[in-house]
């Protein structure tokens, strides 16, 4: 009778140590949320590059051609065959190559299947994105552990060769450090908490951070939008225009993307001046405040894409990056 009670009380301790651990975990977690949310701190990073596509498409190329150990991959959608066989081609000759892959891609037809199976058949280690998600929208490229591609670009003969895209090269430690836990949480479907402010994640703080960025400006707000849908950056753009900070938005044909005419044509009432990139085709995800911040990455200007995607962007203050997307956006404008 004793060692029944024993027993007894002793499973009942372990409950209560598993619910008080599962409690300390939460507030863990909501605290590293909220404090996420409520400053930008940025890493400055002087060997930062950016590169736009399709001018330097190769660059892709060269980057996965210098992995000597490890790829990690995260990406909506892959198909360029240059791509494909250059993985191919590093997994035969014993680099880890890992991948997750968006099962399915809005759009995009069987190509993200037929990828798939193609790896499957060569042995990489390639898995579909976590189904928690609306979307695995994110782009990103790691090496060796040590260096990262996050990108505005799909892996398709289209992203690279036709579209109008840029990449960040990044290799800040504790940059490199928070994509790394991103990719091993993602690859293994488990939860993930941002340890470097730089990084811009949905669902996580996507929104409250462009938002944030909104708000600072007081100057110049400049803007590349595949799609543009979410009310509170409308009501946001709208009041910036009201304090005489000026707006310039670059999408992309209005024929090609409907779902933008509403929010842009109120944009446009308000102030806001909007050019259409016909060629190459408008796909970047871009915000530069003041042309001294800058948001890039996968993140659309949509409730979806900040509130229900895994999406991946950063937050740069380099005035060599900015200064380049600034030089094109004033081309394509």
């Amino acid at each position: 009778m004793l060692s029944k009670i024993i027993k007894k009380y002793k499973l009942k301790k372990r409950i209560l140590e598993l619910i008080v651990a599962l409690v300390i975990l939460s507030i863990s977690f909501f605290i590293d949320y909220f404090n996420s949310e409520k400053e930008i701190k940025i890493i400055f990073n002087e060997n930062e590059q950016v590169y736009s596509l399709p001018e330097e498409k190769n660059a892709v190329y060269n980057f996965i051609d210098k992995a000597e150990k490890s790829i990690d991959i995260t990406i909506y959608m892959l198909s360029d065959n240059t791509v494909k066989n250059k993985l191919i081609e590093k997994n035969k000759n014993g680099i880890n190559v890992r991948i997750i892959l968006e099962k399915t891609p809005f759009g995009g037809g069987s190509i993200n299947y037929k990828t798939f199976n193609e790896f499957i058949k060569e042995k990489i280690n390639i898995k579909y994105s976590n189904p928690e998600f609306s979307l695995t929208h994110a782009k990103y490229i790691i090496i060796d552990k040590k260096e990262a591609f996050i990108m505005t670009a799909n892996l398709t003969y289209s992203g690279l060769h036709n579209d109008r895209d840029f990449i960040i090269y990044e290799n800040s430690e504790s940059i490199i450090n928070d994509l790394n836990l991103l990719f091993e949480n993602d690859f293994n479907y488990k939860k993930y908490i941002p340890k470097n402010s730089s990084l811009i994640i949905s669902p996580i703080n996507s929104r409250n951070k462009l938002e944030l960025l909104i708000n600072n400006a007081t100057k110049d707000i400049k803007i590349y939008a595949e799609n543009i849908g979410d009310k509170n950056i409308e009501n946001l753009l709208t009041k910036k225009l009201q304090e005489n900070v000026s707006v310039k938005i670059i999408v992309p044909d209005s024929k090609l993307i409907e779902s933008n005419k509403e929010y842009l044509n109120r944009l446009e009432k308000a102030g806001a001046k909007i050019s259409n990139l016909k060629k190459p085709y408008q796909h970047a995800k871009i915000l530069i405040i003041d042309e001294s911040i800058m948001y890039l990455g996968s993140i659309n200007f949509s409730r979806q894409s900040m509130e229900e995607n895994r999406e991946v962007g950063i937050i740069t203050i380099n005035k060599n990056s900015i200064s380049k997307v600034v030089d094109i956006f004033n081309k394509d404008f």
